[in-house]
């Protein structure tokens, strides 16, 4: 698949952000044409003394929330991008990280000032312990 370097470019950034304590939020939005299915939200969650993703599915009537391993993200994003998401993006205190598929479907790799200036709460008391 196209998108698998960039996915796994943006898994080290995210998997370094979660270790450093920097990781705020991973989204995947701008859906290619009018979709059930509008954004997946990616939080970290403590399931079993093992830090996870809360993820949720943003759909026009409803949510769907589902727990998830943070090696699950690499299935999950190749799953997703370009059906029907056209951009995910990294939220961390440092840097925000965006993979964009143009028109042509071919991958981008942007890095942004931080959006976020604190990291996931959850995350900064998983990393206290």
């Amino acid at each position: 698949m196209i998108y698998l370097e960039p996915i796994h470019i943006l898994f080290e950034q995210l998997k370094s952000s979660l270790e450093h304590g920097t990781f705020a939020k991973l989204t995947l939005g701008k859906t290619i044409g009018k979709t059930e299915l509008t954004n997946i939200y990616f939080r970290t969650i403590v399931d079993n003394d093992q830090l996870k993703f809360n993820v949720t599915f943003r759909y026009l009537s409803e949510e769907i929330v589902e727990i998830k391993p943070i090696e699950d993200v690499v299935m999950l994003l190749s799953q997703y991008i370009n059906n029907p998401f056209l951009t995910v993006i990294l939220f961390t205190t440092e840097k925000d990280i965006l993979i964009k598929l143009n028109k042509k479907r071919m991958a981008t790799i942007t890095e942004m000032d931080n959006t976020f200036k604190n990291a996931d709460p959850v995350l900064l008391e998983y990393l206290k312990k």
